[in-house]
């Protein structure tokens, strides 16, 4: 759950970077920064690389086709980061992500970042449901959150047991509805800074 809590903070700084939106250049010089956030944190794990931006991965796929992904983390297994920098995210965004990823015989873990501030009710559904983590600035990651809050207390056993939930095959919209429910918690607390 590292690379979410990097990819988190990265997005609540991301405006410094002054990128205006709209502009062609703005995505490419925020899959750059994020590539950048990320290899800082983990260059000291050991056995963890990530690879430049934009990094074709030569896996083996079922259609033989090589995808492209805005940033991919290669540790004991592969995970793939899809980059989106808008005001809105759709369904049909992650429709396409789970496309690429779903045509690798041994399919990368996905991390979908998006700047949108508001992301309806459905597309983290989806994502839920397909094990594809969202990182936006509406909804703090739950791996994020649990590094943040203090241990022993009821927060933290929740989010805990929120984690267990997305890991496994449960119902996406109650799933959701207990993340957005912790959320809260966690910035009535004061742990969102």
């Amino acid at each position: 759950m590292k690379a979410e809590a990097v990819l988190f903070q990265a997005l609540n700084e991301i405006t410094t970077l002054g990128l205006p939106s709209g502009a062609p250049s703005s995505g490419s010089k925020f899959e750059d920064y994020v590539f950048q956030q990320l290899y800082v944190a983990l260059r000291q794990a050991a056995g963890q690389s990530v690879f430049p931006p934009r990094y074709t991965l030569r896996e083996v796929t079922y259609s033989g086709v090589s995808h492209q992904f805005d940033v991919v983390i290669r540790d004991e297994s592969l995970t793939a980061i899809e980059c989106k920098f808008r005001r809105g995210t759709g369904i049909d965004d992650l429709f396409a992500f789970l496309g690429k990823l779903a045509d690798y015989r041994e399919p990368p873990r996905g991390i979908f970042l998006t700047t949108a501030q508001s992301i309806c009710d459905d597309v983290f559904c989806y994502a839920i449901a397909h094990h594809i983590s969202i990182v936006s600035p509406s909804l703090a990651p739950v791996g994020y959150m649990i590094q943040r809050v203090k241990r022993d207390t009821d927060l933290f056993r929740r989010l805990q047991n929120l984690q267990l939930y997305l890991e496994d095959q449960g119902v996406p919209k109650q799933t959701l509805v207990q993340w957005q429910n912790e959320f809260r918690r966690f910035k009535a607390e004061g742990y969102l800074q």
